[in-house]
């Protein structure tokens, strides 16, 4: 199995001009060669920019793709994010995901409910 990215929120505001939702970025460390299992971002408009590194993407039934240092993404809500990898295996990249989402979803669930696994990816109980 490959190794998964480290995930942290770096910031969580709530928007006073859109009542009920917060804007939240995740600062996503991908060590070389690591992978993302499947996976949805509860109902949250999601842009992405690329910090370092090179990361291998691909969104619904959508082409995959590689997105270098610099360049950006969007994820619209309810986007089914197929593959987020580390394009390289041995250099590390970094993303900054910034998402506008449902600040109850935030305040209830935290990281893990900003970041829903596929169901056949979760490990067994």
């Amino acid at each position: 199995s490959r190794p998964m990215p480290e995930v942290n929120i770096v910031f969580n505001n709530k928007l006073p001009n859109s009542p009920g939702k917060s804007s939240v970025g995740l600062l996503v460390d991908f060590p070389p060669n690591s992978s993302t299992p499947p996976h949805t971002h509860a109902g949250a408009s999601v842009s992405v920019y690329v910090l370092k590194g090179a990361v291998l993407n691909k969104m619904n039934d959508g082409p995959t793709y590689v997105i270098p240092a610099g360049g950006t993404f969007f994820e619209a809500p309810g986007c089914h994010h197929v593959t987020s990898d580390n394009f390289s295996t041995t250099e590390p990249a970094q993303i900054l995901a910034s998402m506008v989402v449902d600040t109850k979803i935030v305040e209830e669930g935290g990281l893990a409910a900003l970041v829903v696994i596929d169901p056949e990816y979760m490990p067994s109980a």
